[in-house]
């Protein structure tokens, strides 16, 4: 939940496929955010977010977007599993915005969500645990 909800300048570095050049934070309170990111590869993409969340889920809601539809969301719930760590289940609604917007969100739906677990998640958190090990070992 916590990188989840990391709306610090540090966000394109706990997020690595963010570009820092595209994150911006309007508006941050105790709940909620409204925020700007995107990646510039393969193709400058982005997203105007309104997020939300409560202890166990975050929901981002598209404001505005070069590549999705206004409505379309992504939520996340988050449950500590019984022997260490944590599942993680996304409800991933994205429609697409013109053709490559629109061919972008298919191939997701096609992979079954296989690039965004592996580019976004899978990095985001290999990234995470690689520097909680190294602090653990100094």
């Amino acid at each position: 939940m916590a990188m989840l909800t990391d709306f610090s300048p540090n966000r394109p570095e706990v997020w690595p496929m963010l570009a820092p050049e595209l994150y911006e934070v309007y508006r941050l309170d105790a709940g909620s955010a409204d925020v700007k990111e995107g990646s510039t590869f393969p193709r400058r993409i982005w997203e105007r977010d309104d997020y939300e969340w409560s202890a166990d889920r975050v929901r981002w809601t598209v404001r505005e977007s070069n590549y999705c539809q206004p409505g379309s969301y992504v939520k996340v719930s988050v449950r500590p599993e019984a022997g260490g760590g944590t599942r993680l289940h996304v409800d991933w609604n994205r429609r697409g915005v013109g053709v490559r917007g629109k061919m972008m969100i298919a191939f997701v739906v096609l992979t079954r969500g296989t690039i965004i677990r592996r580019k976004v998640f899978q990095r985001a958190f290999d990234r995470e645990e690689r520097l909680e090990r190294d602090d653990n070992s100094n």
